[in-house]
């Protein structure tokens, strides 16, 4: 048998004519379409902006609701665009308006990539239309200001031997770490448990740091601090006014529901409002096709709280706190403008998640039990979501103050 020749270099770098059996050859790789995908990268939009970097306010002077909110969220959009068309403004005019319970306006770019700071030059006009647009006596309108777009983590299991025992010096070792090791800059810092005897019987402790919104999604759900993965998550803050939109009860929030099934606010049944409907297939109000509060006799209202006949949401329900504004389920935390960002439904949530190609995270510590106890330094307490997986045996000896903290 014949042996076959050995091809030469140049033989086998040259582009083959057959290419693989059943397939075409490969045409080389030209330096213009090199150029051409490069340019096609770079052309990519930028990430759109959360609701929170969007979105700008005007709060009253005293906070009570508006008689004409309705009217206000469906007129003072085109009333903005013809206040900044009038000021020869080229940023986009397109906004939702949406007014809370406590009077304050708020307006909401629809643009994803033009954010709130942007109309800084334009909110003396707008403020002074709104005014004029619609009066409110004595209690107007003040200067419209961008919506608070900052947010607190949770970093967790830093032992203590390596931080600052005083709170002062807190902020400077954890700041310069952070930065080397996701290119973020931190606004505060401070401990989640403040008592500093109660801290120094564990090894590990939990801090708090603020960051700005855009910043928080950088951290999620690790950073590599002092040589080891730290777990990070969204801080969350609850009152004895916050109420559950899974079980409805009160002092605390979804996140940290101990329900395991959801409870309609109509019926107190096994289901989510959404899936509520009444029985009677000739209802009078619809209810056996979508959700209506006491449509008929054959679907009447069970508040889950009390057992009487209203909706759990209801003000007058006996089983609701006494009055004090409710805490937010998400942050940006609400500042005492009483701004509510997470009202306005529309557009991308300002929930947190892990950057896209963040590395997984592998807990060095054990993580944190699901029912935090009740904080004994504040009537109000800060709690965290929760992993739901089991403690691992063996694992009590690094432990970390989530579960002691409170709102600070």
């Amino acid at each position: 048998m014949a042996s076959r020749p050995t091809p030469t270099y140049a033989q086998a770098v040259a582009p083959s004519a057959k290419g693989k059996k059943g397939c075409q050859a490969r045409s080389p790789v030209s330096a213009s379409s090199v150029a051409f995908a490069s340019g096609e990268a770079f052309t990519k939009s930028p990430p759109p902006l959360p609701q929170a970097v969007r979105r700008f306010f005007a709060s009253r002077t005293t906070f009570e609701p508006h008689p004409e909110a309705l009217k206000i969220a469906a007129h003072f959009p085109d009333i903005a665009a013809s206040v900044l068309r009038e000021a020869n403004c080229s940023l986009p005019l397109s906004f939702t308006c949406t007014v809370n319970d406590k009077g304050s306006g708020s307006l909401l770019g629809t643009n994803l990539h033009t954010p709130a700071s942007a109309y800084t030059p334009y909110f003396p006009p707008l403020t002074l239309r709104l005014n004029k647009a619609f009066p409110v006596g004595n209690s107007p309108w003040d200067l419209f200001k961008p919506t608070p777009n900052e947010t607190q983590l949770l970093i967790h299991s830093i032992p203590l031997a390596f931080l600052s025992s005083d709170d002062v010096q807190l902020f400077p070792s954890l700041h310069e770490s952070i930065r080397n090791a996701r290119g973020v800059s931190i606004l505060s810092s401070r401990y989640l448990n403040p008592d500093p005897e109660s801290r120094d019987q564990k090894s590990a402790t939990s801090v708090v740091v603020t960051v700005a919104l855009p910043d928080a999604f950088a951290m999620l759900p690790s950073i590599n601090l002092f040589s080891r993965n730290r777990r990070v998550e969204q801080m969350f803050s609850s009152s004895k006014n916050s109420q559950c939109k899974k079980c409805w009860k009160f002092s605390h929030i979804s996140t940290r529901c101990p329900s395991i099934l959801p409870v309609c606010p109509f019926c107190s049944l096994a289901h989510t409002k959404a899936e509520h409907r009444c029985p009677n297939p000739s209802c009078p109000k619809g209810g056996n096709l979508r959700p209506v509060l006491a449509c008929c006799p054959s679907s009447m209202a069970c508040c889950p709280n009390c057992q009487e006949e209203h909706s759990a949401r209801s003000k007058d329900c006996p089983s609701r706190p006494n009055a004090t504004p409710e805490a937010p389920e998400l942050q940006p935390q609400q500042t005492q403008d009483s701004m509510d960002p997470a009202e306005d439904q529309a557009g991308p949530s300002t929930v947190l998640r892990p950057a896209p190609g963040a590395p997984p995270h592998t807990p060095s510590a054990p993580v944190l039990p699901r029912d935090a106890p009740p904080a004994r330094h504040r009537a109000q307490r800060t709690i965290t979501v929760t992993d739901l997986a089991p403690r691992e045996s063996g694992d009590e000896s690094l432990d970390s103050d989530s579960s002691e903290g409170s709102a600070h």
